[in-house]
């Protein structure tokens, strides 16, 4: 089957007649092929994934493999050969093609770095000199990449796909703003982007800017932003020259602001629009018209993500709020203190306040259960407004609501809940409230439990009171 020669001349005489890294790696395989190999190929590194270079063999091809991905992205990883005798062993292995159970691959480095993967497969076993062979095949291939100029650089293509994947992975909007703006940099080759968001009517602000330019957009006048978006609202793209040729005022005044070039496609997402990308430069320069589509792709994948991250972001406030009145509900009230508790304080405490409205069920008997949820609404706003700056006002029942507070003493907690009760007197109903400040050591069930004592102490001396929990040893005597 295979057989060393030392150096394989015949391929170093084939790959110094290529005139390309694709034809060496084409020449590469071939010759693997040539000495009995069924499934050689030849990946190199591209924008952060392998791409199949060449191969032989396979009816179908594996390509884009990320690069912690198979045995090829362990080779890849780790700078060594990396050898498989048995497929079924190993959960990473990757089966271009039925019944293959063995694999080496061979990392291909250039310029100090591994830039790729000459990888062999059987579905018998090798000859004992295949590992040899491969490493020597992977030594002229990289002497004659070398002479090439290395790995060529990723496709505009492959590029914009690199870029609009890492944004569909973020979570969070200003991570997908972020990456971007990187991204209509590196794709425009214009030094500033920034995304538009319109302003109705007629005028648009910037929602976020990166680059030498991004101060003096912010600063541009909303309505000029706004012609801006208006002109690629029906998902049109413009770009400008350069605007010292142009005798428009708008570009008068970007060309003021520092603007010399420009381009700007639109954000439309499911058929709304939701702004424009724009990339700017303070030298005049053509936009290269290819770049333009690629803008485009990027435009929409923005747009796509960003309405991803808001609805996930809505989903998320949703399922820590109560419906009824907007505020935390009893699990986010759980978290906070929680999280409160676990907190090294510098010397300040934990208190919690539960707050009842008086009378409620009366309420609802009496005026029915839609009026019940407009005092509930009512008091809410005037309850959370009653609290301090950095206070989070829960409900966390009925008509029972809640909150965590940072104190330095039980005075302080209690001056909270007085400001709370004389608010409520304004409202719609009065509350009674319990105040517990937490103890050394205090689980947060107790803690809790404390302040509902203390708040239906406050209920049964009449209500539109505080009672604050006596300790633990207080309770006692």
């Amino acid at each position: 089957m295979s057989g060393l020669s030392s150096p394989p001349a015949d391929l170093r005489a084939t790959l110094g007649a290529a005139r390309t890294v694709a034809e060496a790696a084409d020449a590469t395989v071939a010759h693997l092929t040539g000495l009995g190999f069924a499934f050689p190929s030849l990946y190199l590194e591209q924008g952060g994934r392998l791409r199949l270079a060449a191969q032989r063999g396979y009816w179908q091809v594996l390509d884009g493999i990320p690069t912690d991905v198979g045995m090829v992205g362990r080779c890849y990883r780790s700078g060594r050969t990396v050898e498989v005798a048995d497929a079924r062993q190993e959960d990473q292995f990757l089966f271009a093609a039925p019944d293959l159970q063995r694999e080496i691959s061979v990392p291909l480095r250039h310029a100090g770095r591994v830039a790729g993967v000459l990888n062999l497969e059987a579905r018998a076993r090798f000859p004992d000199d295949a590992r040899a062979v491969l490493e020597q095949v992977g030594e002229a291939f990289e002497e004659r990449l070398t002479e090439l100029g290395g790995p060529p650089p990723e496709s505009s293509a492959q590029r914009v796909a690199r870029l609009a994947s890492a944004v569909t992975a973020l979570e969070h909007e200003p991570d997908v703003h972020a990456a971007v703006l990187d991204a209509a940099i590196q794709v425009s080759g214009l030094p500033t982007a920034a995304l538009i968001e319109p302003d109705p009517p007629h005028r648009a602000r910037v929602l976020t800017a990166s680059g030498p330019l991004a101060d003096a957009l912010t600063a541009v006048d909303p309505a000029d932003l706004g012609h801006l978006d208006a002109l690629v609202v029906s998902g049109i793209s413009l770009y400008a020259h350069g605007t010292e040729t142009s005798d428009l005022a708008m570009h008068g005044r970007l060309r003021a602001a520092g603007v010399a070039a420009l381009g700007v496609v639109p954000l439309a997402a499911s058929g709304d629009h939701l702004g424009s990308l724009l990339v700017a430069s303070s030298v005049a320069q053509t936009l290269d018209a290819s770049v333009v589509p690629s803008l485009e792709i990027l435009g929409a994948q923005a747009a796509a993500s960003i309405r991803a991250v808001r609805t996930l972001e809505q989903l998320r406030r949703r399922a820590r709020q109560d419906p009824l009145t907007g505020l935390g509900h009893h699990a986010t009230f759980q978290e906070v203190l929680a999280a409160r508790c676990a907190e090294r304080r510098g010397g300040r405490g934990v208190a919690v306040l539960l707050l009842d409205v008086d009378g409620f069920k009366r309420v609802n008997d009496r005026f029915g259960h839609q009026e019940g949820d407009r005092v509930l609404r009512e008091l809410s706003a005037i309850l959370a407004s009653a609290l301090r700056a950095d206070d989070q006002l829960f409900r966390v029942g009925g008509d029972e609501f809640a909150t965590v507070l940072e104190v330095g003493a039980a005075e302080e907690a209690e001056q909270v809940a007085r400001r709370a009760v004389s608010a409520a007197r304004d409202g719609p109903a009065t509350v009674s409230v319990g105040v517990a400040v937490r103890l050394p050591g205090e689980a947060t069930d107790r803690l809790v439990a404390r302040a509902d004592r203390a708040m239906y102490v406050a209920k049964h001396a009449g209500g539109d009171a505080v009672a604050v929990a006596p300790s633990v040893a207080e309770e006692g005597r």
